[in-house]
């Protein structure tokens, strides 16, 4: 299970980077849920680590490979991709799992998956895939 656990917060640290590079390009209401999306990715990799036990876990390699932000659209498409793929990293973290740990899984896969569809993705079969 640890190595679930571990792509979900590699995951978590790749939404924290993505949200960052979108923020720029987007305004209004849409930057009201960016600001919510950095915060809830931010606060989600730190109880990831004490999860795991373990404080100092290296951070995801830098210069994660994401599409060019150009723009508001780019922006939103990088974000929904992002959340899709999140879904997808914590159902396969609930299928590792048992328990609270499992149904948490499941209900922040589902938090992912609508919120990739919100930022424009398209509908995937749940989990995510």
């Amino acid at each position: 299970m640890s190595g679930a656990l571990e792509q979900v917060i590699q995951g978590e640290e790749a939404a924290v980077y993505a949200y960052g590079r979108a923020a720029p390009y987007l305004s209004g209401a849409e930057n009201d849920r960016v600001r919510g999306g950095l915060v809830a990715h931010q606060q989600r990799v730190t109880a990831l680590r004490a999860e795991l036990n373990v404080q100092s876990q290296p951070q995801a390699p830098l210069g994660f490979e994401v599409p060019q932000v150009i723009d508001g659209g780019t922006a939103r498409s990088l974000l929904g991709e992002v959340e899709a793929r999140l879904s997808a990293q914590y159902a396969d973290l609930a299928a590792a799992s048992t328990g609270d740990q499992r149904r948490e899984a499941v209900l922040i896969a589902r938090e992912c998956a609508v919120r990739s569809i919100t930022w424009g993705a398209a509908p995937q079969p749940f989990p995510g895939r």
